[in-house]
């Protein structure tokens, strides 16, 4: 399944600051991939953990099967072992598929943690880059307020706040990491400044991202400190890795973000037969009537989600549940198109050839 995103209303392809008080936030890091059933019920806890506003928590997902910048992550810097885990605050504390409890008790650990007092503030925008193509131009700023020299590595992520990729289930994946816009060691004096520019240019990797997804991006500036911990991702003693925790972090993302949009069943290479899941083959095939759910979200509220069938409009529907029967013969696309209370909208889509 892909996923598109279409916005309706932009200000300069700007990205809008997220105030982090320093010292606060934690910052998780997700080894996820789309062929683990053990990762939807992680990847749900820690989405509903962040829509509940309840911590200054933040992750970013990182789909290994899809993304080797991803993997390249999980495996040379976490020597991960299994899919999921989660590295809360550079290794600190690693959480290798557990519950939503754990998750919280992991996050308040971590907010209590003594951390540096550094200052910190990222902002972004679209723009075209000197070597005349588009991207994002991001701008870093560091302050050192404590009395001592402070050493550590800044790293940029960028991520996609409702992904392409989804997991075993079909839930679309958020903050699915795309790639690094700067990885830099830096040093500060104490009270000294640094201000550190990068671009991030997804041509190259990612040709569909244009100035219109912009409001489907976010930009994670964290700041990790250069003292090394060993820590283990298979928990209590084995498969070692140097941790380096976060010391601060920002986040640039769009005041509104687009719907997130899964179609969770019929599931893309799937047989359903009168609307049970029999076996995974290579395409998607229903023999009787299809209940098609959906798991839809936005956190401004959803106006209403329409249902095309090749491109025509099938039915409209305006609250949860969110499901339609399908009935027809023959090979078709259908399409799930929700907006949400500000006019954005997003779509899944799914291939069958049903009989019913």
């Amino acid at each position: 399944m892909r996923l598109t995103i279409v916005t309706t209303a932009m200000v300069a392809g700007i990205l809008f600051s997220i105030f982090i008080p320093a010292g606060t936030a934690t910052f998780a890091e997700v080894a996820s991939s789309s062929y683990c059933p053990d990762c939807p019920p992680m990847n749900e806890d820690l989405f509903d953990i962040y829509t509940s506003h309840e911590y200054p928590f933040y992750y970013v997902t990182m789909v290994g099967d899809k993304n080797e910048f991803a993997y390249e992550r999980i495996k040379n810097d976490y020597n991960f072992y299994w899919y999921p885990t989660i590295f809360m605050d550079g290794g600190y504390r690693v959480l290798l598929n557990d519950d939503e409890n754990s998750i919280k008790k992991a996050i308040e650990e971590s907010m209590e943690r003594a951390k540096p007092d550094m200052d910190m503030e990222v902002s972004a925008e679209w723009t075209r880059c000197s070597c005349q193509t588009n991207g994002l131009y991001i701008e870093t700023h560091i302050r050192n307020l404590e009395k001592r020299v402070y050493r550590g590595v800044l790293r940029v992520y960028i991520a996609e706040i409702n992904s392409r990729w989804g997991d075993y289930s079909g839930n679309q994946y958020h903050f699915a990491f795309l790639g690094f816009a700067d990885i830099n060691a830096i040093s500060l004096d104490p009270q000294e400044e640094g201000f550190f520019v990068s671009t991030w240019i997804p041509k190259d990797y990612y040709p569909d991202i244009e100035k219109e997804d912009v409001d489907n991006l976010a930009v994670f500036a964290v700041l990790f400190n250069s003292t090394a911990h060993t820590q283990y991702a298979n928990p209590p003693d084995k498969n070692p890795f140097n941790a380096y925790y976060v010391d601060a972090m920002d986040v640039y993302m769009p005041e509104n973000v687009p719907p997130s949009v899964s179609i969770t069943s019929p599931r893309d290479g799937y047989i359903y037969i009168f609307d049970r899941e029999i076996i995974h083959i290579n395409r998607t095939v229903i023999i009787g009537s299809k209940n098609v759910e959906m798991k839809i979200f936005d956190e401004t509220g959803i106006d209403k989600v329409e249902i095309y069938v090749d491109n025509e409009l099938r039915a409209t529907i305006h609250h949860e549940p969110y499901e339609w029967k399908w009935q027809g013969f023959g090979n078709h696309v259908l399409e799930a198109k929700a907006y949400d209370a500000q006019g954005l909208n997003a779509t899944d889509s799914i291939k069958a050839f049903i009989i019913a």
